[in-house]
């Protein structure tokens, strides 16, 4: 059994094979590039996502120490006062975080906030009765802080901003009345 040599391709036969290929990889070339191109828009989205989600932890871990600096007695401010300080090793991310004390609030047992004179004649110490047939008061003074926790994020990445406020009540302990998320370019410039 002798072995049969495989059989010469002609020249003609030759450049009619590299036109077949070279037509295969001009279709293939476009669903290609197109493929590729997807998965770097898919892997950028996916390490913006990531991004962000760090920052946004690293906002509330900011929000959430000025509220426990508040509620130890950490950070002593007297009306219109405010302070500020920083926050590191959050993933890697710094955050700058002022606490403001804004002005008292006075609160009536319906949930409506009371301003100016009516403030002033609220008298503190009227009892009512809530909606469970509950003895309350009728009005409270909160004291109201505001915090603000600014989080750079990375080279041509947008940043996060955290506004939120809380409230002590006349039992001494400090709750969180509201946040807000911001996603953006903020400026370090203080104004």
């Amino acid at each position: 059994m002798a072995k049969e040599s495989a059989r010469k391709l002609t020249a003609s036969e030759r450049g009619s094979t590299l036109v077949v290929v070279m037509l295969m990889l001009l279709l293939i070339l476009p669903l290609s590039l197109i493929l590729g191109r997807l998965v770097m828009q898919w892997q950028r989205g996916a390490a913006q996502f990531t991004s962000f989600v760090e920052l946004e932890y690293a906002a509330r871990a900011g929000f959430e120490d000025a509220l426990r600096r508040l509620g130890m007695n950490e950070l002593k401010l007297g009306l219109d006062e405010s302070t500020e300080f920083q926050l590191e090793g959050l993933e890697g991310h710094g955050a700058r975080v002022t606490v403001s004390r804004e002005a008292d609030v006075v609160l009536s047992l319906e949930g409506h906030i009371l301003e100016g004179i009516e403030a002033t004649k609220a008298d503190l110490d009227q009892i009512g009765v809530d909606p469970d047939l509950r003895r309350v008061y009728k009005f409270r003074k909160l004291e109201v802080c505001r915090v603000e926790v600014i989080v750079p994020g990375p080279r041509s990445f947008a940043g996060v901003r955290l506004w939120g406020v809380v409230v002590r009540a006349p039992n001494g302990l400090w709750q969180r009345a509201g946040l807000r998320i911001d996603r953006g370019f903020f400026s370090d410039d203080r104004r």
